[in-house]
């Protein structure tokens, strides 16, 4: 057949049933990607899901710690939230006389890190314990009492200045000061709440890895050693994992404290999460440990309670 013969055929062909070939065409190829997408989701989901109930314990101190620190560090920061004798100090700090206004105040208050001011007020007295509010421009070269004309700063510092302008080195001093105290006080706090959550998870599981093993060994399904390794390798494990998944939350609340109040509402979930799977995890423990020993039929028994008849 020659190429006029082709030219004729393509002329005379259907153009309606091309263009429905080419949608039928692009239907399945639309319907094949959806379910590549949809498997994804899937497996992604499935992931998710084991292992959250791989690591309930982990999950329960996790969830649990970071919402109450998160809530409490979203409490810290607020001015409004100080003790109305904290709240006085930042209207007076560095005033010759009378005291700022509220919103004034709240600012002094805010030119402290806030990794600092989130660990509450007894934090923010040890910091101001040893500082002074200084004039960057000095009161005497016309410098005003406004929060942007001040620095907490060591207060022999400020002392020995006396009526002078900070130049710019000692500005940058005194701002590497606050960097250097909150940057200690964030690590402290990031290591005594991961430490805190990983004993929590080790013991919950530690309580539960006991019972569960027990039963096994009672079957003489593993032996005593092997009993004492599951144990002592799943306790492990899960404080690790609660300590890890502690200090992350927790790194996060600490590097941007704003958002913490959001990261508590977050986790939430997560701890409501690993409650539920450790319900499920206590339920399947008593229904092995009542095939084995039979406890509600000992249970009825006890309480003189007759079993239904059918």
């Amino acid at each position: 057949m020659n190429s006029a013969s082709w030219s004729n055929m393509e002329i005379n062909s259907n153009p309606l049933k091309i263009l429905t070939t080419k949608v039928q065409e692009t239907v399945t190829n639309t319907q094949e990607l959806s379910n590549k997408i949809s498997a994804q989701i899937q497996d992604s989901a499935n992931v998710v899901t084991t292992w959250v109930e791989s690591a309930p314990s982990s999950i329960v101190s996790a969830g649990v710690i970071a919402t109450q620190e998160a809530f409490k560090i979203a409490h810290n920061i607020r001015f409004e939230n100080l003790p109305k004798q904290l709240q006085l100090k930042f209207a007076r700090a560095g005033m010759r006389s009378g005291m700022r206004n509220v919103q004034e105040a709240a600012k002094v208050f805010e030119s402290i890190p806030a990794q600092i001011r989130a660990q509450g007020p007894e934090a923010i007295r040890n910091f101001c314990q040893d500082k002074d509010w200084s004039h960057i421009r000095a009161h005497i070269n016309g410098g005003g009492s406004e929060a942007n004309n001040g620095i907490f700063e060591y207060f022999w510092v400020n002392r020995d200045r006396g009526g002078v302008d900070m130049t710019a080195e000692e500005l940058a001093v005194a701002k590497k000061v606050l960097a250097d105290a909150a940057f200690k006080t964030a690590v402290t706090e990031i290591v005594g709440i991961t430490i805190k959550g990983a004993i929590i998870a080790a013991v919950i599981e530690l309580v539960f890895s006991i019972l569960e093993n027990s039963l096994l060994y009672a079957e003489a399904k593993i032996t005593q050693s092997e009993l004492v390794q599951k144990v002592t390798t799943a306790t492990a494990k899960a404080g690790i994992a609660g300590g890890v998944i502690t200090g992350i939350l927790l790194t996060i609340c600490m590097i941007f404290p704003p958002i913490a109040q959001l990261l508590g509402i977050a986790a939430i979930p997560l701890a409501v999460a690993g409650i539920g799977f450790m319900g499920i995890r206590a339920w399947e423990i008593f229904c092995h440990a009542d095939r084995l020993f039979a406890i509600t039929e000992q249970t009825q028994k006890f309480l003189s309670i007759p079993e239904a008849t059918i």
